[in-house]
């Protein structure tokens, strides 16, 4: 019989701990989603509150009132006005990420493509990635992004006010884009023989493709010197003309003087007669 008691014993206090948890627990706790199914609560009422606590930049509880319209009320005509909050919740929000407000961003331009706000969802959603450019020598991935999101907010909005916006930030772009590619062709032509055409064809595009966003005193140098490296000597001697016509009071001017003499002496001689001097100046790359 004792033996009957205790197999028992396990099963009984299990019962019993399953009517304790029934007898505490009460009702279940009425959400939001519950009250605005019954009515009790509008979805007008809902993004008021929402508003109210964005307003306060309490970005996680706008967000939970928000997604409780999105979820259960997706037929409601605030729906547009309720994910542009919900992307600008994750923008503005320290610590949230412009990849999450991108995301929302993106849903919205998909979903709302004419909505009169479609222009400032694609002007915010190119400035989640021009928030994240990288210094000039490091990747430009999110700066290229940006750019040519801006782009596309020109282009399929013209005369919004958010596409002057843009094209000021299209033009920092370029320039962060130019000076990466400077960095590039510096570093190229820093490490001397063997990569001389790496260097020309990084310096040349700048000038082929940013135009106005880069320092031509330092471009034009940095290219002659290549060329003349690559004994291209005629096609160095017309940037070391402008050089000397566009800037005569150049760091730079030594060494381009240098260049215009022997280039002469090769004209007569034939060969380069040798240089004053092999050192180039070094640039500190931060003043581009």
């Amino acid at each position: 019989m004792l033996n009957s008691i205790y197999r028992r014993g396990p099963l009984l206090f299990l019962l019993g701990a399953a009517l304790l948890i029934t007898a505490c627990g009460g009702p279940k706790k009425e959400t939001l989603a519950d009250r605005l199914q019954k009515g009790d609560v509008t979805t007008q009422e809902l993004f008021n509150r929402a508003t109210t606590l964005f307003q306060k930049r309490k970005f996680v509880d706008a967000r939970r009132w928000l997604r409780v319209i999105e979820t259960y009320a997706p037929d409601s005509k605030l729906l547009p006005d309720v994910k542009l909050s919900i992307a600008d919740s994750y923008f503005f929000d320290k610590m949230a990420t412009y990849i999450e407000a991108s995301v929302e961003y993106k849903s919205f331009l998909t979903h709302f493509p004419t909505h009169p706000k479609s222009d400032y969802a694609q002007y915010q959603y190119a400035m989640c990635f021009f928030t994240e450019i990288e210094s000039a020598d490091r990747d430009q991935t999110s700066t290229l992004t940006a750019y040519t999101e801006f782009k596309n907010l020109i282009d399929r909005y013209p005369v919004s006010p958010y596409a002057e916006k843009a094209k000021d930030k299209i033009d920092l772009c370029l320039l962060r884009m130019a000076e990466h590619e400077f960095t590039v062709g510096y570093y190229y032509f820093r490490r001397g023989r063997g990569f001389e055409k790496s260097a020309e064809s990084r310096l040349k595009g700048i000038i082929n493709n940013y135009e106005g966003q880069y320092d031509p005193e330092k471009t034009y140098f940095y290219l002659a010197e290549t060329l003349w490296r690559r004994e291209k000597y005629k096609e160095a001697i017309f940037y070391y003309n402008n050089l000397a016509n566009n800037f005569a009071d150049s760091d730079y001017m030594p060494f381009v003087q240098d260049k215009l003499t022997r280039w002469q002496r090769i004209k007569e001689e034939g060969r380069d007669p040798g240089e004053i001097t092999d050192a180039v100046p070094t640039d500190p790359l931060n003043t581009f």
